[in-house]
């Protein structure tokens, strides 16, 4: 996993800026820092409008290790790693370092016993439960299944 201070989160693109802000983003995360102080911002970063930025694949790791520290934190990160497996394109080799690569998927298969845990909770809402079965589907390798799942969202509410 890259370590939040490295500095090769500036080579790394966001959707907006570059990973070095991502990176500190995730950092605000860690301090503690409310939701609703960095996490729409991160979201865009991250996943704007189903496009994918580079710096979604060193975040993915944190966003597994932030969930699993912060309870609070848990659904609307595995949610975010969800999208971005979801509408991610398959890497090609040499895309990105393969350190980070091989994070970014090991982190997919650590998030699959988080999410059933949230799925576990009792009587979910129908929303949570299309994001939660969305993100399930994505990061256990079914992008296009993630993708029909989340389009569920429209309209049903």
């Amino acid at each position: 996993m890259l370590s939040l201070t490295d500095t090769r989160w500036l080579q790394f693109q966001g959707n907006y800026t570059d990973g070095g802000h991502v990176a500190n983003l995730l950092a605000r995360a860690e301090s503690g820092e409310p939701l609703v102080d960095w996490y729409d911002e991160l979201s865009q970063e991250l996943c704007h409008q189903y496009t994918v930025s580079d710096a979604a694949y060193p975040a993915g790791p944190h966003l597994v290790r932030l969930a699993m520290a912060f309870e609070e934190l848990r659904k609307p990160l595995l949610v975010l790693l969800g999208m971005c497996h979801a509408f991610s394109e398959p890497l090609q080799p040499g895309r990105i370092p393969s350190d980070v690569e091989e994070a970014w998927y090991f982190s997919a298969k650590e998030a699959i016993p988080l999410i059933a845990g949230l799925l576990a909770q009792p009587r979910p809402s129908e929303s949570d439960l299309r994001y939660l079965l969305s993100s399930l589907a994505a990061v256990s390798g079914y992008p296009s299944l993630a993708s029909a799942i989340e389009g569920l969202d429209y309209g049903l509410e």
